[in-house]
This record gives structure tokens, C-alpha cells and sequence, in this order.
């Protein structure tokens, strides 16, 4: 074996070795037009910084809102804050928006995903939460960036080897209200139509 065959394998490995220890996830759209992401639930076995990126069709127009869980073992150290970005670049080099510290909630009331675990968990569906999520571009609302080509969740999960962690992943572009008011109306009309008939 040359070494240069050698030295080759070697940058091969460390590269691999550096991806793995990143915890670098990319969900990519299944289709162009994709408005709605659901990922999960899934166990990974990364630890430290891992960072979610999840693809939706770019559109200014729209409402981003997500809703994600992180689930830990029960020995591990509580994950209480994520961070969220909005990304508009192929390589997530230049974020619009990147927000930190974002509060998570243990999951109470439900049953764990799997045995031993614990959950925790924040959603922009609720009051609570709904201004780390974005708002159609031009309007009053916090981050008026519309529905961004890429939203990027990262998180700190500190978890005792060989124990893997777990997520889930509820990823929506949603019409702003004006469109809704529309939709709403036209299906009114549909409905007024069919009884006159």
C-alpha cells in the first residue's frame, strides 16, 4: 500500500469520524411542492450538538409553524433549551433568522415513546411559543420572512453512552390569515351551492 493510498484512506476516516460527531441530520423534500414535514419519532445515536435541518417549499407568503419533541433517557441530564434557525442557502451558511434558547416543556399526560425515556417539547401552534415560529413577509408580525426554504433545529443532548436520544418532528408551511379567510369563504360557497341543488 503507497502512502499516498494511506494518507488518502486516513482524510477519508477523519472526515467521516468529524460528520458523525457533528450530528449533522439533513431532510431534504420528498417532493417540490411538500408544505408539511413529519419526521420521526426516531432514535439517533449522536450525542453532544446535533443539528436538524429540515427542507419545505420557499414561500414568502406563508406562516412557518413547527412542532418538535426531544425524548432522553431518564439518567440523562435534562435537555431544556433548543435553538432554532431559518435558512434560505442550499449549504445553511447564512441564516435570516437564528433565535436561542428557545423553553421546552416536559411532556406530561402521554405515554413515553419508549420505555425509560422522558420527553420534552415546544410547538409555535401554541401562544406560548407561536413567536419563535415566522409570519408572512411585509407583515407586522414578529420575523416577517414568510415560510423559509429551511428550518434548522439544534440541540444540546447530553446522554450517557450507549443510550441514543429521540425526536420528533412536525414541520408546517401554513396559508397567512387572508388566504384562510378565502379558503374559508370559498368553501361556504360550496356548501350554500350543494343545498340549493
Amino acid at each position: 500500500m503507497s502512502v499516498r493510498t494511506l494518507l488518502i484512506g486516513t482524510i477519508v476516516c477523519l472526515c467521516v469520524s468529524q460528520v458523525s460527531l457533528a450530528g449533522v441530520i439533513e431532510y431534504p423534500l420528498d417532493y417540490p411542492e411538500q408544505r408539511v414535514r413529519e419526521i420521526g419519532p426516531l432514535l439517533e445515536s449522536e450525542h453532544s450538538q446535533v443539528d436538524i435541518y429540515v427542507e419545505n417549499t420557499l414561500d414568502p407568503l406563508r406562516w412557518k409553524d413547527w412542532y418538535v419533541e426531544i425524548w432522553v433517557p431518564d439518567n440523562a441530564a435534562d435537555v431544556l433549551t433548543i435553538d432554532v434557525d431559518y435558512d434560505n442557502t442550499a449549504n445553511h451558511s447564512d441564516p435570516v433568522v437564528y433565535i436561542s434558547d428557545i423553553p421546552l416543556a416536559p411532556i406530561t399526560g402521554i405515554a413515553p415513546r419508549w420505555d425509560g425515556y422522558k420527553g420534552f417539547y415546544a410547538s409555535t401552534f401554541e401562544a406560548e411559543w407561536e413567536q419563535y415560529g415566522t409570519s408572512p413577509e411585509g407583515s407586522q408580525e414578529p420575523y416577517p420572512i414568510g415560510n423559509p426554504a429551511w428550518v434548522s433545529f439544534h440541540f444540546q443532548v447530553d446522554v450517557p453512552e450507549p443510550d441514543p436520544f429521540g425526536y420528533y418532528i412536525m414541520d408546517k408551511c401554513i396559508p397567512e390569515p387572508a388566504s384562510l379567510s378565502l379558503l374559508a369563504l370559498g368553501a361556504m360557497a360550496l356548501l350554500r351551492k350543494r343545498r340549493a341543488a
